[in-house]
């Protein structure tokens, strides 16, 4: 019975012991959030670029290829539109 008491206490302390070396960085203010947001279109489309409030944005187009008749063809468009 001490072996089942011993598990989850140990698993508690290390959570715990995880928790306080992360809360100094949040503390000081370096804890923003990253926003990251994927579209599939069928045509290539602009994003956001510049500042939003305390966030830059910025955007990636990526063409989708697909194989058709021994040819390569974009057949969509991945927009990744990033705020950090």
């Amino acid at each position: 019975m001490l072996k089942t008491i011993t598990k989850p206490a140990t698993l508690i302390l290390a959570l715990a012991a995880g928790a306080l070396a992360t809360a100094p960085a949040e503390a000081g203010g370096r804890g923003k959030e990253y926003f990251s947001q994927t579209y599939v279109m069928n045509k290539p489309m602009h994003g956001y670029e510049g500042r939003a409030g305390d966030y830059y944005c910025s955007y990636v187009r990526i063409p989708v290829h697909k194989m058709i008749n021994g040819r390569m063809k974009v057949v969509a468009w991945t927009l990744q539109q990033h705020c950090y």
